[in-house]
């Protein structure tokens, strides 16, 4: 099973099945680690895992053949989602007509700075355990 933690936008997953690639494993067997078997594992294969009907939809279109060269999975072009697909490159939906989504708080005026809420939250347990920094 891979093991990643999200790390480097997410290239951590990708990483580690190059690795288990580097180290031996066929790139089948690698993406096997990476979706079946470890869901298996977590006892959670009745419902990710693998395409099937009644799974969570959720994936990615990759822009390769990872069975001849494994590099190719960090190439994806969208992304599925609980059934809804999106194209990465915007993050709107593909197969909605015209639904664009919202802005990113990051990608609004003052978007550099933590939304407000999220500021007042830290205030307050800074308060709360006497943290100065």
């Amino acid at each position: 099973m891979i093991g990643a933690h999200g790390q480097r936008e997410g290239l951590g997953a990708h990483w580690e099945l190059w690795m288990m690639v580097h180290g031996g494993f066929t790139p089948w067997e690698a993406l096997r680690g990476g979706t079946i078997d470890a869901a298996k594992h977590l006892g959670m294969d009745a419902d990710l895992g693998s395409i099937e009907p009644g799974k969570l939809a959720d994936l990615g279109v990759i822009d390769g053949d990872v069975l001849r060269d494994i590099q190719t999975s960090e190439q994806v072009l969208y992304t599925m989602i609980n059934g809804r697909l999106f194209d990465v490159s915007t993050m709107d939906e593909a197969l909605s007509g015209d639904r664009k989504r919202q802005p990113f708080f990051f990608e609004q005026p003052g978007g550099h700075l933590l939304p407000a809420s999220t500021m007042q939250a830290i205030e307050a347990k800074m308060e709360r355990h006497h943290w100065r920094h």
